[in-house]
């Protein structure tokens, strides 16, 4: 095992510990199932608990709709800013994974199948998640780096904007609407309950996206060319959208007069705000554990771009330290969701740039044995 590898692990245990140790610490999980249990929250507001009439559905959907309930019910600007951000960051991970999932060849059922890992990180943290998957990524990659990374089908690829766009993206902004327009508490908790389906979403449409595609009549395989363009196109869409979002809470934080709004109080996590009194608990107490998840998501998603980018195949290396200023500089002007996605970006033209030179080097190889 590489130590980048045992460094993915230790992030995905460190984030538990931060996570999970401190939420049960301070109280917020009693505070959830406490919510869920008696139907409404400790300020009377009704919590909606049943969703499908199955229990072992409704009780993790009312636990996560508990748990995001007061930071996107317009209750708190600054939270509910912090969370745009957040899944400003989150939401292209959805490109990322499903872009690489959709790589022919052989594949560990870990990179094959993206909404396990979505899965994962809506019910328990993206920073233990996306540690995981990073770790099962490289471990698959150092074993495929003999030839470049084959283009995704051009079906797939058409695909993965659309499965992003209408569903990572839409159900995010649908359900942040009340940062600018009200809603009544049961309709709000009614569409944060479909929200976080998102990785079932997600993987219905591209799905069913690939299969429409992959009629006759549709579309022709083997355009890799035109495959590229739609890949590299997905990453700019998840990039132009992270930035976005970054971008406006960087202005609408920087651009207020109140003390308050500082980038420290929104961003910079200190245990003791999660033990806030039971009226704010669950406020106080997720805003503490996103706050710990956005800052390994992250580190982890930076550090697994960077190790891509330093090792692409065929021995390319890159300078190691403008790499870093510049993933650094893009990380501060326009966040991580989309320094990441850009990178990505760049690495799919390097990418294609390889296939070309082995396809050119397999004719040459091939007109010198013939002569």
């Amino acid at each position: 095992m590489s130590a980048s590898q045992n460094y993915f692990l230790a992030l995905a245990s460190i984030a538990i510990v931060l996570l999970w140790g401190v939420s049960f610490g301070n109280g917020t999980v009693t505070k959830m199932f406490s919510a869920v249990h008696h139907g409404w929250f400790e300020d009377g507001t009704p919590l909606k608990t049943n969703y499908t009439n199955i229990y072992i559905l409704d009780l993790p959907l009312s636990l996560l709709v508990s748990f995001f309930f007061r930071g996107t019910n317009g209750m708190d600007y600054r939270y509910q800013l912090f969370l745009v951000d957040a899944y400003a960051t989150l939401q292209p991970a959805f490109v990322w994974l499903y872009v690489e999932s959709n790589r022919p060849g052989a594949k560990p059922f870990a990179v094959a199948n993206p909404i396990l890992w979505a899965s994962l990180w809506q019910a328990f943290g993206a920073a233990i998640a996306l540690p995981l998957y990073y770790y099962h990524h490289l471990a698959w990659f150092a074993k495929s780096a003999s030839q470049p990374l084959r283009q995704v089908p051009l079906t797939a690829a058409c695909a993965i904007p659309f499965s992003f766009g209408f569903g990572a993206v839409l159900p995010a902004v649908i359900g942040m609407l009340p940062l600018w327009v009200d809603r009544s508490p049961i309709t709000h908790e009614n569409i944060l309950a479909v929200w976080q389906l998102d990785p079932l979403w997600v993987s219905a449409i591209q799905w069913t996206v690939t299969f429409a595609l992959s009629k006759p009549f549709c579309l022709r395989q083997g355009s890799s060319a035109l495959s590229h363009c739609w890949i590299r196109a997905s990453y700019l869409a998840a990039a132009v959208f992270s930035a976005s979002g970054h971008v406006y809470v960087l202005v609408s934080t920087v651009s207020s007069s109140d003390p308050a709004w500082s980038m420290a109080a929104m961003y910079v996590p200190f245990v003791r705000t999660g033990g806030a009194g039971d009226a704010e608990k669950l406020l106080r107490g997720p805003w503490l554990f996103l706050q710990f998840d956005l800052i390994i998501i992250a580190l982890a998603s930076l550090s697994w771009v960077y190790l891509l980018l330093c090792d692409l195949v065929g021995g390319q290396k890159l300078s190691g330290s403008r790499l870093v200023l510049a993933l650094l500089t893009s990380l501060v002007l326009l966040g991580p969701g989309a320094t990441v996605s850009l990178a990505l970006f760049w690495r799919e033209g390097l990418l294609e740039q390889l296939r070309k030179e082995t396809r050119v080097d397999g004719v040459d190889g091939e007109k010198k044995g013939t002569s």
